[in-house]
């Protein structure tokens, strides 16, 4: 699981960050991140889940998102078919407030970047109609990548075919002592999802009472506490499922469950499938 707070490293010589990956470089990370810049994320086909702050939107035949700055989210790919790409654009507010902005031609970009506030899902008919355009990033210099960049906002802040996945959840107004905290609780999880995680110990290693400790993760995230640490739970035991063809059993002692029954309630509430029923989809046999 990242940090938190992920640093995203833009090249000197660009004013924008694009990574591109395939079915076998796909980005694995799981769990929530947040950074402050601008997200352009173009995916190709396959179905997965959008999980941005509280919401989470399914999609089944790729996807094309906006994200604001400072919104926490999970990564979208998938790895459904051979021939999948996923293209991540990222750039920083003062691309929109030092550059674009010279220029009146780009003022609906401008209000475009502006809207994502609110998370914007283009429709499939739009992803379709881009599709070479970012397709094209893999083999561009970044002088015909900017341009092509720029091209591909203009269509964009054209097109009415979004939906707005809902008002945007930032942290963008809480305290840098805050997220600094909240980047520690992430921390903790990642290093020890594994074993008994108690409010009352977490808390104690931040500071906070159990009351103010679960009032605080739910004011930063939007959820419980426990309901965070089973889904990452859960998105462990999808890894370990995935890295070595694992059984039920050591997988979910792995993930941090010790109850068979609990673990396949879990398992079914953040996946829509059982164990058992994912192991069978995915190797065509149950194994245990």
């Amino acid at each position: 699981m990242k940090p938190m707070l992920e640093s995203i490293q833009v090249a000197p010589d660009s004013s924008f960050k694009v990574e591109i990956y395939d079915h076998s470089t796909q980005c694995e990370s799981s769990g929530w991140h947040v950074h402050p810049e601008y997200e352009l994320v173009y995916i190709k086909n396959g179905s997965g889940c959008l999980h941005i702050g509280s919401k989470k939107k399914w999609y089944t035949e790729g996807t094309l998102v906006f994200l604001a700055g400072n919104m926490p989210h999970a990564d979208f790919g998938n790895k459904d078919h051979a021939d999948n790409i996923e293209v991540v654009i990222q750039f920083r507010k003062d691309f929109l407030e030092e550059r674009i902005k010279l220029f009146p031609e780009f003022d609906k970009i401008k209000r475009l970047i502006e809207q994502t506030g609110k998370v914007l899902v283009f429709s499939s008919h739009c992803k379709a109609g881009l599709q070479p355009q970012f397709e094209a990033f893999e083999h561009q210099d970044n002088q015909t990548r900017l341009i092509n960049l720029l091209s591909i906002l203009g269509q964009l802040s054209q097109s009415k075919d979004y939906e707005s996945m809902f008002d945007g959840i930032t942290i963008s107004n809480f305290k840098k002592e805050e997220i600094r905290r909240l980047e520690e609780i992430f921390e903790y999880v990642n290093g020890n999802f594994h074993l008994d995680i108690s409010v009352p110990e977490i808390s104690a290693q931040l500071g906070f009472t159990p009351n103010s400790f679960c009032r605080f993760f739910k004011k930063m995230t939007y959820r419980r506490f426990m309901d965070f640490v089973n889904e990452y739970r859960i998105s462990k035991a999808v890894e370990y499922f995935n890295e070595n063809n694992s059984g039920i059993a050591e997988v979910m002692y792995k993930s941090g469950f010790n109850d068979a029954s609990y673990f396949s309630k879990q398992f079914k509430k953040y996946q829509g499938i059982t164990p058992s029923g994912y192991l069978k989809s995915k190797y065509g046999s149950i194994l245990g």
